[in-house]
């Protein structure tokens, strides 16, 4: 791979990706072809990041292939080691004073001459200060030469002329950075040149930014930087344009090393495609902005490889390098760019968000305003104009996209966050088909653990298996996944994992995983399958919700005909006879759904006599009334507290019992103080409500029980 390091230009043309080689290799002719003695300036012009110092890397390369008698001497200078000093003009002699003597014998009677011309060109600079390398030499050798007496510049001049004239060497004076200095320290930098470039067999090769060094020379001597620059600078150069094609091909070959782990499936071409070409593309002008951009990307998405969109995450960490201010936007409101665009529909001042929105764009680059709103409707639909169904939320999480509520997190805190589901998580629960025993019991397990927001584990996991019927589940693993959530689908059921009215259970959330798997089976092969799976499983409360909701289809909609579904309701019947006693069937949390299925499936005889059967004993109607206690909520305008308001109506309980009996003998318990702490408020909600029917009272009406 080339090297694209931020400071570490490319060395060997082999490793060109942006077509520098060929334009560097005529510039070393070019420099080998000067027959000329007379000094000579040339500059290489070009923006920052625009491959310059990978150019004169490469002229090098070219010069040292070249025999012994072609080649100049190299001499490289870089300033901006120096900036902040006094005097770059003693940098720079400093630096050819310990070169030059070094390179050759030609030069040895150089080392003292550049000394006292240093000393005579301007003010002291100390060097001492710095260590090591180069800097500690220059220290020692302008530390001797300060403590000479002056000499007569122009006479020095002409030595120094001379030894270079008889030499008959070339000296190649490589500087690079130049706009990296500050406005003074460039206008000093190119005073010395124009000073010294009339030395014999001297050529200067300058490489900058040249409306940064203009600018600069201009706010400094108060002329025209590009005249000042023209007295200067002999032969300028525009740095050849990289060819975007070529830029792309590097940036791609850099996002495949650093997206190389990345697990099949995740990686969408086409979105990519799209991503990429309606805002990602002009964020990227020269190779340094690769460089800077891959190099940010090879630290950060190690740390949440496969729990994130890689496409979702390239582009929001462009943002970040290249828009930092956009990319706080997005961080700071989540609420703004993920979900669905249904969610608009709930935002009391739609004003206000039209307002957040063009905000943002209007604080972005003019020229990249229309590409920038592209890509980000591309990231966060719920922001663009066309309109998605709701289950593309499903398909959202399931690609791990940035616009899912769920996953928009992990991409800005740089790891998954606690108590979410990791998608190799997800990929391990899939593999454990193969071993159904072990799906159920990882399930199970799930159950006892708890997530920051105190729901389940397991209704994570079962919220996040439906964004994988559709393909992520093999054919042969469908049968299996239905068998196991049919049997121990009950288990997974939690009173704490159901929030609120609006919130669904986990029996629908176990409901609509099979419904979707069972869409995949072969028509003929339905019945047998739910046959099967319902004879064998354990979970009646999930079977008959899965049942119930069956029923509730239109013809046009139902996946099953209409003698399956009698099937299975006798299989489900039969089931509930069989696999529970009386007492197991008493005690079950949902007796009243049970108890209603068989009456309106099965015969209402037999349910009539096991209920009479049941509360013939004071337990038994005492435990058969709680079973139908449920409890509303409710809240006042002005009050911030919800009230829990017990409900038992006797009519639900008639088609099971006497209620009037009933009635009867629960009075007759609380005269004689037989009533239990636990069984007293379905007790005395059942008398309340029933006498509230004797006085003609719906309870089941509007207000009914406001005081």
């Amino acid at each position: 791979m080339a090297n694209l390091s931020t400071d570490r230009p490319s060395s060997d043309p082999i490793e060109d990706l942006f077509g520098h080689g060929p334009f560097a290799e005529n510039l070393a002719s070019s420099i080998c072809r000067y027959s000329g003695n007379d000094g000579l300036v040339l500059a290489l012009y070009g923006p920052w990041g625009s491959g310059k110092s990978t150019v004169l890397s490469y002229v090098r390369h070219f010069l040292e292939q070249r025999t012994e008698e072609e080649q100049p001497t190299i001499v490289t200078f870089n300033p901006w080691w120096f900036s902040g000093q006094d005097n770059l003009a003693r940098a720079f002699l400093g630096q050819m004073q310990a070169v030059l003597p070094a390179k050759s014998e030609k030069f040895k009677k150089l080392g003292d001459l550049l000394g006292d011309f240093a000393e005579g060109v301007g003010g002291l600079i100390d060097l001492s200060g710095m260590t090591g390398g180069a800097g500690s030499k220059f220290g020692k050798l302008i530390g001797m030469v300060t403590k000479r007496k002056p000499k007569d510049v122009p006479a020095l001049k002409s030595e120094i002329s001379k030894v270079l004239q008889d030499a008959g060497k070339r000296i190649l004076i490589v500087i690079d950075d130049i706009d990296r200095l500050t406005p003074e320290e460039t206008r000093q930098l190119f005073t010395v040149i124009k000073a010294l470039a009339d030395f014999p067999n001297v050529i200067y090769l300058l490489a900058f930014d040249r409306e940064v060094a203009s600018q600069a020379i201009e706010q400094q001597s108060g002329m025209p930087g590009e005249r000042y620059l023209e007295k200067i600078i002999q032969v300028p150069f525009e740095l050849p344009p990289i060819d975007r094609v070529a830029l792309r091909a590097a940036l791609f070959k850099r996002l495949d090393d650093v997206l190389r782990d990345t697990s099949d499936g995740l990686f969408d071409h086409s979105y990519w495609t799209n991503v990429f070409h309606s805002g990602l593309d002009p964020l990227f002008q020269v190779p340094r902005d690769i460089v800077r951009f891959t190099n940010t990307l090879s630290v950060t998405y190690p740390a949440v490889r496969n729990e994130v969109n890689p496409v979702d995450f390239i582009a929001l960490e462009a943002l970040r390098v290249f828009l930092p201010n956009l990319y706080d936007v997005i961080r700071t409101n989540q609420d703004k760019f993920s979900g669905h665009s249904s969610d608009n529909r709930y935002n009391g001042n739609p004003e206000a968000t039209v307002a957040f929105h063009e905000q943002w764009v209007q604080g972005l680059p003019k020229q990249l305003r229309s590409s920038i709103s592209d890509l980000l409707e591309h990231i966060f639909p719920k922001i663009g104009r066309i309109g998605y169904e709701a289950d593309w939320l499903s398909q959202w999480r399931r690609n791990l996209r940035a616009c899912h509520p769920d996953i928009f997190p992990t991409y800005f805190r740089m790891t998954v966050p606690p108590g979410a589901i990791r998608r190799s998580e997800m990929l391990a629960l899939l593999n454990l088909a193969e071993t159904p025993p072990a799906l159920g019991e990882a399930l199970i397990r799930a159950t006892g653990v708890k997530r920051p927001d105190g729901l389940s584990k397991a209704r994570a996991l079962l919220e996040r298996l439906m964004d994988h019927v559709e393909k992520d589940i093999s054919d042969k693993h469908i049968s299996i996944f239905i068998i196991v959530l049919l049997d121990i689908g009950d288990l997974l059921i939690l009173d704490s994992d159901h929030q609120g009215s609006f919130d669904f259970g986990n029996e629908s959330r176990i409901t609509r995983v099979v419904y979707h798997l069972l869409k995949r089976v072969d028509p003929t092969q339905r019945h047998a399958l739910l046959i099967s799976a319902i004879d064998q499983g354990k979970a009646l409360r999930v079977q008959h919700f899965f049942i119930a909701a069956l029923s509730g289809n239109s013809e046009k909609e139902s996946i099953i005909d209409s003698t399956t579904l009698d099937d299975l309701k006798k299989c489900w019947l039969q089931g509930l006879k069989t696999k529970l006693s009386q007492s197991e069937m008493l005690a079950h949390s949902q007796l009243d759904r049970l108890l209603g299925a068989w009456y309106r499936w099965g015969d209402d005889v037999e349910v009539k006599a096991l209920c009479n059967d049941a509360t013939s004993s004071d337990d038994g109607l005492l435990t058969f009334l709680s079973k139908f206690c449920t409890h509303t909520r409710s809240q006042t305008m002005g009050d911030w507290a919800v009230h829990l308001q017990p409900r038992l109506n006797p009519t639900w309980l008639e088609q099971y019992i006497d209620t009037q009996a009933c009635y009867e003998r629960l009075i007759g318990l609380r005269q004689k103080g037989l009533v239990p702490d636990s069984a007293r408020e379905s007790l005395e909600q059942f008398l309340k409500e029933f006498e509230m029917l004797k006085a003609g009272k719906n309870p089941d009406g509007v207000g009914a029980f406001d005081d």
